[in-house]
């Protein structure tokens, strides 16, 4: 007699292994590629490695550490809402496995993550096929193997967040069965809400994709227009449910994005093709991938021959009526017009054109292409033989145009595609045998099983082209830099407890602050406000409409950021045994902070400039102006707006460079904005710049935008300048401090035919005024008493008229202060930050942040849940009584 186990294993056997083998293949391959715990390699690469493992380690220190962060975190830039972050990167439940994986260790967890995710794909496309009765046994592991395993999937296995979509997607759409044909619609709301509160940007996809399904499914089921009525009633009303029951997330989210990524809403839409459509056959051919097509190639569409062959043949399947192909078909050519033209693709993500990864939808198209394979080849019923004719005849014409046109797809070698034909040929000949042969149910199970064969080492060598064109992060290049910054945070938590921020003379990675525990000012986010960016520019530091790196500090911009500390990476020459971290950039101003602590790798000063987060400053920098290209003028602006001081003060002076040496080079007698070209365009150019500091004061050059890395590579003192290499406005790098009578020598070597000289100005600070002014500053600074980081508090004096409070803390709606236990309406200063006015004498001051439109979020959600399990316990009672009865 079988036991219930055995029972249990029998029945879903075919899911088990669904679940299973995509996880093995996987494994498999990180293994042989030596990826961590395997070997020394890591699964980090581009993003993965830059921006979500330092979130995943935030999400760690969040949930076992300091759950406020949650909601606020000043690690965030120079401190933001962190519910918006939440909602795109880390609401994802399998994030849970993470918590076991501590320090060097996360790179293991992240490896579990991505088969556990592999896997779950895998089992939901065949959970759907099973419950759908589509397919059955062997059937089910060979189409969702070629789901969990598509082109889109293998792509973005670096995207974890996205990845869920594709788990979500067979569920909702078999509970979106479930609602039209039984009624059930507790299944579908659940699922379709848990998507949205996992990330609202993929939800936002498969709910245009579930009209479509909608319209589809009804075509196939149409019975009479009372029907079609009461199924679309129940469609609308509970997909409205689930987007309520996903209101805690979604409102709050909404109206963040409003200052972050809805800043940057395409205003005009071009009706054109955004590449000659025809391109897209070429990512149906295996290995059709690599590093160039992240940033601008075509939609990730591989599915394997078996799932195209089907596909194809669906639509002249007679066994399906005329109006379901048909409907099909217009939602086909939708689809895939929504993968080349601009107002379609605008659609799909939100208005806004991705930066990077483009066409992210491309995974609903590979489960429509699938999902119609797995219902032509229903129960083995296989096409006939003129239907396999047609596609081969199409499938050949899609090798022939590859081939044709070989040199302009950089992803696609010979070999894969020779690799492409074979499969799609051995397909081809066993459907053709089987279908020509009056016996082919006899052996369905071995045409099963060979087909599955042959499409698991398909999609395979997919994977194993597509990712083997990457490169990855080794696992010491993850773990030794975040193992110093691990230990440098824990040092200045132990030493100082109070609320400042950490500079970073070196980094890993823009997120450093954010994994580790520092309030860096650097930052890396899709939802990143777009009033942060715009401040960094202008005072001369790096960004991006998604990214800040606090790099390029002055002795002002760093007291009055309150960059209290700074850790620097001790050079080669200092360290004994191990490989120097890599610094950030050129920091001479560090001999004027006071060194506080040294370790094996890095050094920590303290900035004893430093002004707390608030301070009293007169009401002229309410009106202060903006000065974008210009953060001399800002700075300078800046400091005397705060302490009231004449317009007619400077702290920079301009200094003229002693000696310049043009070789290879046209000579200018003014440099700053001139053009400099090459006279022998064969050989190599350079400008060499001299100078002498007179005195021991800070240094500072300024370099537009035209000096970055991609037009000219500089050398300070005959090594490489350190400094973040991109950059769309005027930064300020500093050179020299306390090397009076030093001789410092720039030089600067062409990379193209010619050079501009844009904003190229040698400054002088003079260091005795500016930290004279700071000083005063720093007397009426705030004395926070208590803080988190959704909280402070503290006392402040103030000794005149006309003065304002004045912070560093980037203006929300969701901070909310009371003055003397009362509150106050707040304003954005400097179009950045949070203050408020003051009245004279002594103050306290309460802060308190909660996330704008959270609480009708939050109510909006509990009333939904709660009619929902209302609804539950009537059905419940109903039965129950009906059944007494």
């Amino acid at each position: 007699m079988r036991t219930k186990p055995d029972n249990f294993l029998k029945k879903n056997r075919a899911l088990i292994i669904s679940f299973f083998l995509p996880v093995i293949i996987m494994l498999g391959y990180f293994i042989f590629r030596q990826m961590y715990p395997f070997g020394k390699s890591s699964l980090l690469t581009v993003d993965l490695g830059q921006q979500y493992v330092d979130f995943f380690a935030f999400f760690r220190r969040t949930l076992l550490h300091d759950p406020s962060n949650f909601f606020y975190s000043f690690s965030k830039a120079l401190g933001g809402g962190m519910l918006g972050e939440w909602a795109y990167y880390l609401m994802s439940p399998f994030n849970l496995l993470l918590l076991f994986f501590p320090g060097k260790t996360l790179t293991a967890g992240i490896m579990l993550l991505t088969l556990t995710k592999y896997g779950c794909a895998g089992l939901a496309f065949a959970f759907l096929l099973k419950k759908t009765k589509m397919q059955h046994g062997i059937a089910l592991p060979l189409f969702s193997t070629s789901y969990a395993l598509m082109g889109w999937f293998i792509a973005n296995q670096l995207n974890l967040l996205w990845l869920d979509a594709a788990i979500f997607l067979p569920l909702i759409i078999y509970s979106l069965i479930q609602l039209n044909t039984q009624g059930k619609s507790v299944a579908y709301i659940l699922l379709l809400g848990l998507m949205l509160i996992d990330n609202y940007y993929m939800g936002y996809m498969i709910c245009l994709f579930l009209v479509l399904f909608f319209c589809w499914y009804e075509t196939v089921n149409y019975q009479n227009m009372r029907n079609l009525f009461k199924h679309l009633w129940l469609f609308v009303s509970r997909s409205l449910s689930a987007i309520c029951l996903a209101a805690v997330i979604l409102i709050p989210t909404f109206f963040s994005l409003l200052d972050s990524k809805g800043q940057y809403t395409q205003e005009s839409i071009s009706f054109k093709f955004e590449y000659q459509p025809l391109k897209m056959l070429s990512k149906f051919v295996i290995g059709s991938f690599n590093f160039e097509q992240m940033p601008s190639g075509y939609p990730n569409l591989f599915i394997g021959s078996l799932a195209l062959i089907g596909f194809l043949t669906y639509f002249v399947n007679s066994r399906f009526k005329l109006r379901e192909r048909l409907m099909a078909f217009i939602i086909t050519i939708f689809l895939f017009l929504s993968l080349c033209f601009e107002p379609l693709d605008l659609l799909w993500h939100g208005f806004q054109f991705p930066v990077w990864y483009p066409y992210r939808f491309s995974f609903i198209v590979s489960f429509w292409m699938i999902y119609l394979a797995a219902r032509a080849l229903k129960k083995n019923k296989f096409p006939k033989t003129w239907q396999i004719g047609l596609a081969a005849l199409i499938y050949g014409g899609l090798i022939w145009y590859v081939l044709a046109n070989l040199k302009k797809f950089s992803f696609i070698s010979k070999e894969t595609l020779s690799f492409t034909a074979l499969f799609a040929a051995l397909i081809l000949i066993i459907l053709g045998a089987f279908s020509y042969s009056k016996t082919s149910a006899k052996y369905s199970k071995l045409v099963s099983y060979m087909l599955l064969f042959l499409s698991i080492i398909e999609v395979s060598a997919n994977a194993i082209y597509s990712l083997n064109n990457l490169s990855y992060l080794s696992q010491a290049e993850y773990n030794d830099p975040s193992t110093a910054l691990r230990k440098n945070s824990k040092t200045l938590s132990t030493k100082d407890q109070s609320l400042y921020r950490t500079g970073q003379v070196y980094s890993r990675t823009k997120n450093d602050g954010l994994a580790n525990g520092l309030n860096s000012g650097s930052y890396f986010s899709s939802a990143l406000e777009k009033s942060i960016p715009d401040f960094f520019g202008m005072i001369g530091n790096p960004d991006g409409d998604n990214y800040v790196t606090y790099s390029n500090g002055t002795l002002i911009s760093d007291a009055l950021l309150n960059m209290k500390y700074f850790i620097s990476a001790k050079d080669g020459s200092e360290v004994s045994g191990k490989q120097p971290l890599t610094s950030l950039t050129e920091k001479p101003d560090l001999k004027t902070y006071t060194s506080i602590s040294s370790d094996k790798l890095t050094k920590t000063y303290r900035n004893p400039n430093a002004i707390s987060l608030g301070y009293v400053a007169n009401k002229k920098l309410k009106t202060m102006k903006s000065f974008y290209d210009n953060p001399i003028n800002y700075q300078t602006q800046w400091l005397s707006d705060i302490t009231n001081t004449s317009d007619t003060v400077k702290y920079f002076n301009a200094v003229n460079f002693n000696e310049v040496v043009f070789q290879n080079v046209n000579q200018q007698v003014n440099l700053t904005d001139a053009t400099l070209r090459r006279n022998d365009l064969s050989k190599d150019a350079q400008v060499i710049f001299k100078f002498t500091p007179k005195t021991n004061d800070s240094y500072y050059l300024t370099l537009g935008s035209s000096l970055d890395s991609d037009n000219v590579t500089l050398f300070l003192n005959n090594e490489p300048l350190k400094q973040y290499s991109t950059f769309r406005h005027t930064v300020i790098v500093n050179i020299a401090n306390n090397s009076k009578n030093n001789e410092i020598v720039l030089t600067a070597k062409f990379k193209k035919p010619s050079l501009w000289l844009n904003n190229f100005v040698l400054y002088r600070l003079n260091n005795k005024l500016v930290k004279s002014q700071l000083a005063q500053v720093k007397k009426q600074q705030i004395k926070i008493k208590h803080n988190s980081q959704r909280s402070l508090s503290g006392e402040v004096k103030v000794s005149g008229r006309n003065q304002i409070f004045a912070s560093t803390i980037p203006y929300s709606t969701g901070w909310h202060v009371k003055l003397n236990g009362k509150e106050v309406k707040t304003y954005k200063i400097q179009g950045t930050f949070l203050g408020f006015d003051l009245p004279q004498g002594k103050n306290k001051i309460q802060l308190s942040y909660w996330p704008p439109y959270f609480g009708f979020g939050l109510l909006v959600s509990s009333l939904t849940l709660l009619v929902l399990l209302l609804g539950a316990i009537r059905k419940r009672f109903i039965a129950k009584k009906n059944k007494i009865i």
